[in-house]
């Protein structure tokens, strides 16, 4: 399941969504300045009616984010709800692989050096490399999905088709934890808020 709710967040929440971001103390990694959630999400928990909260994290970056899942095998089914806060490229856009990974959170290191996260596992290759992505196609990534991906060699993409959805303020997007997403190519940072739910 790959859904967009459009508009849904008024400006004025949205930014009482920043303020809670930007208030925090500090951050956890460089790269992603990632901080828990506070009192405000409770304005996506009440449109996540009958969903409990299971974790997530707020999170500002100024890079592309390599292909991952923040699926937990102990939640069973569950679901991401990603909310743009802010961007400062029109363009950017969040990519969801229709590929699948049922195993607990990884993130794929595709040619670069194996990173260490604090939830997910680091691992050498592309999702193409591993059995247990299901789903994989025996070509290589579209030239128009592939636009959305050149933050790395097209080669890195095989096997994978998806979605490139909007990384817009107001929208929220909605899919399975166990879908392969990654970041599309964007200028300036963006800052996000990333939510997981089970029923």
């Amino acid at each position: 399941m790959i859904k967009v709710l459009y508009d849904v967040l008024s400006e004025d929440e949205i930014n009482k969504l920043l303020t809670e971001y930007n208030s925090a103390d500090s951050y956890n990694t460089e790269a992603m300045k990632k901080v828990g959630p506070g009192p405000a999400v409770k304005i996506i928990d009440d449109l996540m009616y009958g969903y409990k909260r299971v974790g997530g994290n707020y999170y500002k970056h100024f890079n592309p984010y390599l292909p991952h899942t923040d699926h937990r095998e102990e939640w069973g089914s569950s679901i991401n709800v990603v909310v743009p806060l802010h961007t400062d490229d029109p363009n950017a856009s969040l990519v969801v692989f229709d590929q699948c990974y049922n195993k607990d959170s990884v993130t794929w290191c595709l040619h670069f050096d194996v990173q260490q996260y604090q939830v997910n596992t680091g691992v050498q290759g592309r999702p193409c490399d591993y059995e247990e992505v299901t789903n994989l196609s025996d070509q290589p990534v579209s030239d128009e999905l592939y636009e959305k991906l050149k933050w790395t060699n097209k080669e890195q993409w095989f096997g994978l088709t998806g979605q490139a959805l909007e990384f817009k303020p107001g929208n929220i997007m909605i899919f399975n934890n166990n879908h392969i997403h990654s970041t599309g190519i964007f200028e300036g940072t963006k800052t996000g808020l990333s939510l997981r739910y089970k029923l």
